[in-house]
């Protein structure tokens, strides 16, 4: 059976791990990324809890590791009538089965207003933040939790932190927490909502619920304004003046042309993660309909796909339905690992709070143990855990998300966009044909030069060739 699996992370990478281990010389499988590596990091914004920090290892030596081939490139559409799919190259892929895994897409949605990610822009960005309150440059901050956030703990912690800035020496500034969630972390339960809401109001931090935020602008009229200030319009309610407010990304769906998908572009899938209304066709992780992404339910699509193709391959599998509960543990009351009320940690950093535990990125049944015994940088020595409230979460799509089948009979406008992009990318295609040869044709030019050369030389040496100066000529 041929598979391909398109994706570089973890969704994709478990499918692979447990197809080998599964399914072994029963499927041929193929890995097809846009990038050439895979990045992990910890889940949380403490990187200081895990002690490790973001790792890379290359897709191509992974996907050989696991019995794949590594294609280079990025899935524009799937045909299912005819099982292929075409990549950004414009090249393309048949298959027996799919696995989509390409994750969802981050947007700012945020204006003006800073957007916070992982990684050490995101690190910066939130360092600059805890001086400026720390220096009194910002007496007030909002941390924004948009409609569509993939992940809302991660403005819980940063807020938690922040409070401890705003409280140091004179400073005083007010540390805001502006949700679209109708309660903090409504998501996870009543009883995680209620222990939050007393944790925040214990750190000072205030809190506005049901709204959605809107970066408008500096404000307008003032030439002293610090550049970094902002209007957040609120709906509903009035407008908020912050001297600084940071935003958590959106994640939108894929929109895979070709796949069904709701109205923000994810894909629907049953209990074994076989799409809703494929034939042949499965998805994990965040490009599915979850209303919150994280890579223990991606781990757990991954693995029941793989399962359900291994079956499908003539393995002697049971297929087990992914677990759609979130398990983890709510880190109440805050532990800092700095020194008690400062933001910062000894080397400079900004403090950090894991608010969820476990803070470990890297899931799966199958890929978990295949990677930690080939890295044990990404073991994320769990030996102490902190006190807290148990969380068990059933996570399922967004309320108002009916899947959209692809269409049947594609409108005139859509055939000819299509024609259009098979167009551009056959150009693409030619245009990278033409770079290979040539860059061909230039070796083997310089070769034959060289060969030239040491004729030339050979034939002076034995005396058939007289050399003359070049003013005799």
């Amino acid at each position: 059976m041929r598979v391909v699996v398109a994706g570089g992370g973890i969704a994709a990478l478990e499918v692979l791990a447990g197809l080998r281990a599964l399914a072994g010389e029963r499927v041929t499988a193929t890995l097809i990324a846009p990038v050439p590596s895979f990045s992990f990091r910890p889940l949380s914004t403490a990187v200081p809890f895990t002690f490790r920090g973001e790792r890379t290892r290359s897709l191509a030596k992974l996907a050989n590791g696991l019995g794949a081939r590594f294609v280079r490139g990025g899935l524009v559409q799937v045909d299912e009538s005819r099982s292929r799919i075409l990549t950004h190259d414009g090249d393309l892929l048949s298959y027996d089965t799919l696995v989509v895994a390409v994750g969802a897409r981050t947007r700012s949605g945020a204006g003006p207003a800073r957007t916070w990610t992982r990684g050490a822009a995101g690190t910066a960005l939130f360092g600059q933040l805890l001086r400026d309150l720390d220096s009194g440059r910002a007496r007030s901050v909002a941390f924004v939790v948009p409609r569509g956030a993939a992940w809302p703990v991660d403005a819980y912690e940063l807020a938690l932190v922040a409070s401890l800035a705003a409280t140091r020496g004179n400073s005083h500034a007010k540390v805001l927490l502006v949700t679209a969630e109708g309660s903090p972390l409504e998501a996870f339960g009543a009883a995680v909502s209620e222990a939050v809401a007393d944790e925040l109001e214990g750190a000072g931090i205030e809190v506005v619920t049901g709204v959605e935020a809107r970066a408008a602008g500096g404000i307008a009229g003032c030439d002293d304004a610090d550049d970094d200030a902002a209007v957040l319009q609120l709906t509903p309610g009035s407008p908020l003046r912050v001297d600084r407010a940071l935003f958590l990304p959106v994640v939108d769906g894929p929109a895979v042309t070709g796949m069904p998908h709701d109205s923000r572009g994810f894909i629907p899938v049953d209990s074994h993660a076989r799409v809703a209304g494929a034939r042949c066709s499965f998805a994990a992780g965040d490009a599915t309909s979850l209303s919150l992404k994280h890579s223990t339910l991606s781990a757990s699509q991954a693995t029941a796909a793989a399962e359900a193709i291994a079956a499908e391959a003539g393995a002697d599998v049971t297929p087990t339905p992914w677990s759609p509960v979130l398990h983890g543990l709510l880190t109440l009351p805050p532990h800092f690992p700095g020194a008690r009320g400062s933001p910062w940690l000894d080397d400079g950093e900004p403090v950090t709070h894991c608010l969820w535990w476990p803070p470990g990125h890297v899931a799966g049944r199958h890929l978990a143990p295949y990677l930690a015994a080939s890295d044990r940088g990404i073991r994320p020595g769990l030996g102490w855990h902190p006190n807290g409230v148990p969380v068990a979460v059933e996570v399922g799509g967004e309320d108002g998300a009916a899947a959209e089948p692809p269409a049947a009979a594609p409108s005139d406008e859509a055939i000819r966009r299509d024609v259009l992009t098979r167009q551009l990318m056959t150009i693409r295609r030619i245009e990278r044909e033409g770079r290979q040869l040539e860059h061909e044709l230039d070796g083997r030019g310089r070769e034959f030069e060289r060969h030239e050369r040491a004729t030339i030389e050979r034939l002076e040496a034995a005396g058939y060739l007289h050399h003359t100066p070049a003013q005799e000529r």
